[in-house]
């Protein structure tokens, strides 16, 4: 059910993102980040990947993202035991442009699936909220620094580039 719920997920997103590709307002992103358990103290490597889109005709800054994130090297519990860590979310997000600068601030909720390689969360499917803080190298070139929430007892702490399409 799982699976199956995942992939009817990505093929949602996938179609949607493909319909918006023509507004030029895909943006992709890639990143490494610290996933710490919040109930030991522990902390393992992980990497993140991101896909998103703006809904400018919505609301100018609001947009969707779906992210992925892995464990590369698994966080200990607080029963001493490795959590591979690999989660499904998507968001509703909102850029906040910081006027004369070239930062922009993106806080996200949204849902997310925790439980796709080990259990990190007592339910499958979990409400869940992030922040972001974004620098602009170049028009389609970012920086950022995200937080994110992957469950009850583990938390990420991501950096990574985004490219705009």
């Amino acid at each position: 059910m799982k699976k199956t719920l995942l992939a009817l997920t990505l093929l949602t997103s996938v179609s949607f993102a493909a319909e918006k590709s023509a507004a030029q307002n895909i943006y992709v992103g890639a990143g490494l980040g610290i996933m710490a358990t919040n109930d030991r103290g522990d902390a393992g490597l992980g990497v993140s990947l991101k896909a998103g889109t703006y809904l400018d005709e919505v609301l100018k800054g609001m947009g969707i993202q779906a992210e992925l994130n892995k464990s590369l090297s698994d966080p200990e519990n607080a029963n001493n035991r490795d959590i591979n860590v690999m989660t499904f979310a998507l968001y509703t997000s909102y850029d906040i442009l910081i006027p004369n600068s070239e930062f922009t601030l993106r806080p996200r909720i949204g849902v997310i699936m925790p439980n796709l390689n080990d259990d990190i969360d007592s339910r499958d499917v979990i409400l869940s909220s992030g922040f972001g803080i974004l620098y602009d190298l170049q028009d389609n070139l970012r920086l950022y620094a995200d937080y994110t929430v992957l469950g009850e007892a583990i938390s990420n702490y991501s950096v990574g580039v985004e490219v705009k399409f």
